[in-house]
């Protein structure tokens, strides 16, 4: 009666593969086993089919630990977490000793659940009912009433589709990582080095008015309606090391996202990660910023959304390690002030939410395809309405003071005083700052009395700013107050002792 059992488990093995889409992890048609893996309610399942007789208890715990030994060694399946493990034995006689719940006798079985089906020719029908419930599957009718000679016939058949459905889905899975060419990462990494040396060209990419006069995300102006700054900000970069990282990023992570979705999910992905990042930013982050860093974040949420809808091939490729890289660079990120979060987290977000739209190749839904473009919607309207009513982002008047810092280095005087003056009108807690930069454009212009006003109202507010201190006693000297100015420049020494300017106008005062 061998060759009964050996073409039931081929007949089952046949069923579980090329109607319930179960995938081969290995199988040995001399041995008579095969691995078969499937993700069932968002966990991994791995089941072990063999024909087997087995006669002992004892032998029956032996290959028990020696089948979970093989699959603790398989780190590839073990990186998705938790596996429930499904061992399945075809035999004509069960073991001659009480053999139920021998699977409880295996140390490590609480960590990867063990379920054994022992499927001697007496209960076959009730151990294969139990297997399909589990994974709530319809029973098939495996005909045992054909004769011997036609089981022999039909068992070179089952295997031959069998080892062609492996090879199937192997090549279906390698089909997967190359479906599009990166034909639009290779044209974006051209447009952001062409803009990035344009703007080298006529002027100076770290310069914050350089930023804001081509586009950078500036929030006043964009308060004032100039919301296409989300937009064109994603293709500036604040000097050469900062286009080289991000152009590094876009490099790899373009490559393999553009791979897996093809050109126009890419490219739809990809820009509204940037309007997602840039809308977060505009509402978390005060400050001039610019970079395709939202965009490029968006991608690892892209990478994210392919491990949500391909769990098992996820952890079996990129899986942990991607998930360790943005660990590590958003960790970085909050550790460096520098950073902006804000576009970085949210990119990651839209980048989620912009590919759950597209979804991967050839796999439409149409409902959840639209839930997840209204909740885009939602969140990036919701963030530009936040971001307008200045709820997370109380820094008023920071964007002035970096913008009249440089404006100053310019020379640009008249217009530094034309904007604090405004900017001044509703003080935020860079009132200090707003007057100290207007107190240096008077000075420029030989407005002593007016430059004096300002400082003396810095020093009210800000006492311990050296830069003050010092500047209030170059305007006492020149208007020759001594005493007054050598009170001033030691004051800025004590402060800042590291500054040789200060020290040294201390000492020729006194």
């Amino acid at each position: 009666m061998f060759i009964e059992q050996e073409y039931y488990l081929w007949k089952l093995t046949y069923d579980l593969v090329v109607t319930q889409d179960f995938q081969v992890l290995n199988m040995s048609t001399e041995r008579g086993e095969v691995w078969l893996e499937k993700e069932h309610d968002w966990q991994t399942h791995v089941i072990r089919l063999s024909h087997k007789q087995i006669n002992w208890k004892n032998e029956l715990r032996r290959d028990l630990e020696k089948s979970y030994r093989q699959l603790s060694q398989n780190k590839k399946i073990f990186r998705g977490g938790k596996v429930q493990f499904h061992v399945l034995y075809v035999s004509e006689y069960p073991p001659v000793e009480e053999w139920e719940n021998v699977e409880n006798d295996i140390p490590s079985s609480q960590k990867n659940p063990i379920f054994l089906y022992y499927m001697d020719d007496e209960n076959k029908t009730l151990e294969k009912k139990k297997l399909y419930n589990a994974f709530q599957l319809e029973q098939p009718l495996i005909d045992q009433q054909i004769s011997e000679t036609e089981m022999e016939a039909m068992l070179p058949y089952l295997k031959h589709q069998l080892v062609k459905k492996q090879q199937d889905q192997r090549r279906q899975v390698m089909s997967i990582f190359d479906y599009g060419k990166p034909r639009m990462t290779y044209f974006l990494l051209a447009v952001n080095v062409f803009i990035f040396l344009y703007i080298e060209w006529v002027g100076d990419s770290t310069s914050v008015e350089t930023l804001i006069q081509y586009g950078a995300k500036f929030n006043p102006a964009i308060m004032d309606g100039e919301w296409w700054r989300i937009a064109t900000s994603m293709f500036l970069h604040i000097g050469f090391l900062h286009l080289f990282m991000n152009m590094f990023a876009l490099y790899y992570l373009g490559t393999a996202v553009e791979k897996l979705y093809g050109t126009w999910r890419f490219t739809w992905t990809y820009l509204l990660s940037g309007l997602f990042g840039g809308m977060a930013s505009f509402m978390l982050n005060p400050h001039v910023a610019a970079g395709a860093s939202g965009a490029i974040f968006g991608l690892f949420g892209a990478l994210l959304f392919f491990g949500v809808q391909h769990k098992q091939l996820f952890f079996r490729t990129m899986g942990w390690n991607l998930i360790f890289i943005v660990i590590i660079n958003i960790s970085f990120g909050l550790l460096v002030p520098q950073i902006d979060n804000g576009a970085h987290i949210g990119g990651m977000i839209g980048g989620f939410f912009a590919t759950a739209v597209v979804r991967m190749p050839k796999q439409r839904d149409r409902s959840k395809q639209l839930i997840a473009f209204v909740i885009y919607l939602l969140l990036i309207s919701g963030m530009a309405v936040t971001g307008y009513m200045g709820l997370f982002n109380d820094e008023e008047g920071l964007s002035e003071v970096q913008e009249t810092q440089e404006l100053n280095q310019s020379g640009d005087y008249d217009e530094v005083i034309e904007i604090t003056s405004k900017a001044l009108e509703e003080p935020g807690k860079y009132e200090a700052a707003l007057l100290f930069n207007r107190s240096f454009a008077y000075l420029q212009k030989d407005e002593t009395s007016a430059a004096k006003k300002d400082l003396l109202r810095v020093l009210e507010l800000s006492p311990e700013m050296a830069e003050a201190h010092y500047n209030l006693a170059l305007l006492y000297q020149q208007v020759g107050e001594e005493e007054k100015a050598a009170d001033h420049a030691e004051r800025a020494a004590d402060i800042n002792p590291d500054q040789n300017d200060f020290k040294e106008l201390f000492d020729n005062l006194r």
